[in-house]
């Protein structure tokens, strides 16, 4: 039973990650969205300063969605090849060439 402790523990830091995660990427859109058009002081904006860390926020989410993607989309698309590949084989059986089998 301790095994499935540690599994309600591990969906637990799973949910609340993927909580905060999705609450910064909302987070940081909407702050852009508000600040876009800002009164600039100049180029020690400090409104400016936080648009582009939001946007660099952003920038790295969105790479780790595509390392994901480069390292899984192969994997999937050698496992649909290998299953076309295997379905066009005959499956060959000895009741399919007729075989006699004799005791």
């Amino acid at each position: 039973m301790p095994h499935l402790h540690i599994m309600k523990n591990k969906r637990l830091a799973a949910g609340i990650i993927a909580f905060l995660m999705l609450f910064i990427m909302l987070f940081s859109a909407s702050f852009i969205a508000i600040e876009a058009d800002h009164d600039c002081t100049g180029e020690e904006c400090p409104i400016c300063a936080c648009i582009a860390q939001c946007e660099n926020t952003l920038h790295q989410i969105g790479d780790g969605v595509v390392v994901q993607a480069a390292v899984i989309v192969p994997v999937v698309f050698m496992l649909i090849l290998a299953f076309l590949l295997a379905t066009d084989f005959p499956k060959e059986t000895l009741i399919s060439r007729k075989v006699r089998l004799n005791n």
